[in-house]
């Protein structure tokens, strides 16, 4: 009698641990799925805003090269990297264009204008990150290399502008500057994280001859979508 009865305990206790494995089991594939179908049916939205254009070159120097032509060119190519991961990706700006009327006048206002056009394009669609690409410039000729900027209230967005600067720097001859905090206005009025990237400096006559290089704008896309990728865990 006690032999059956310890032979049906140890029976109980075996489908009972079956039992609680193939929940664990059961879990761990169904958690696996989940995250799949997030990523496949809502993915991330990424807003990218190549800076300046139209009325506004953003930097530029004696030889006609102009700071918005480069920043289009690099968003361009970071969203042909980004989408094939099912990240959607819009840009604030396709071409040469500004969002400031003609009819308004003063640099200042039209430049106000533009920025908020940018900010509401990023809030209406959502956007999980807003990155601004530029492209710096001194007087001197002297600064190199790339940055990228947080608002100081962000620690969402100071882990994006890591992130991306943490990629940034592994770009051989690349200084090696980390993220900064700013209160610039578009990351200090948009409703998700948001960076600003500058990119080089196009005051600098070795750096500015690589920002208009395919290859070299290759490998600060690389970098930027990098970094962005990571953020969002792929």
């Amino acid at each position: 009698m006690h032999k059956s009865v310890g032979i049906l305990e140890k029976k109980t206790a075996i489908i009972l641990v079956l039992c609680v494995m193939s929940m664990l089991v059961f879990s761990v594939l169904w958690q696996g799925s989940t995250a799949v179908i997030s990523h496949s049916e809502e993915g991330r939205v990424v807003m990218l805003d190549p800076g300046h254009g139209g009325y506004d070159p953003g930097a530029t120097t004696s030889q006609g090269v102009y700071e918005k032509s480069i920043n289009l060119q690099i968003a361009q190519k970071i969203k042909a990297l980004l989408e094939p991961s099912g990240i959607k990706v819009f840009l604030t700006r396709e071409g040469d264009i500004d969002y400031a009327p003609d009819r308004v006048k003063g640099k200042n206002t039209k430049k106000q204008i533009d920025l908020n056009h940018r900010i509401d394009m990023a809030n209406e669609a959502n956007a999980d990150v807003f990155v601004s690409l530029h492209v710096n410039a001194t007087a001197t000729g002297q600064n190199s290399g790339a940055e990228t900027f947080y608002h100081y209230r962000s620690e969402s967005g100071k882990g994006l502008a890591k992130l991306i600067q943490q990629e940034l720097i592994k770009i051989p001859g690349m200084n090696r500057r980390i993220a900064k905090p700013g209160d610039f206005y578009v990351i200090k009025n948009t409703s998700m994280p948001a960076v600003i990237v500058e990119m080089g400096y196009l005051s600098s006559k070795k750096e500015q001859k690589k920002l208009q290089q395919s290859w070299y704008q290759e490998q600060l896309s690389r970098a930027i979508a990098k970094g962005i990728a990571i953020y969002f865990g792929y």
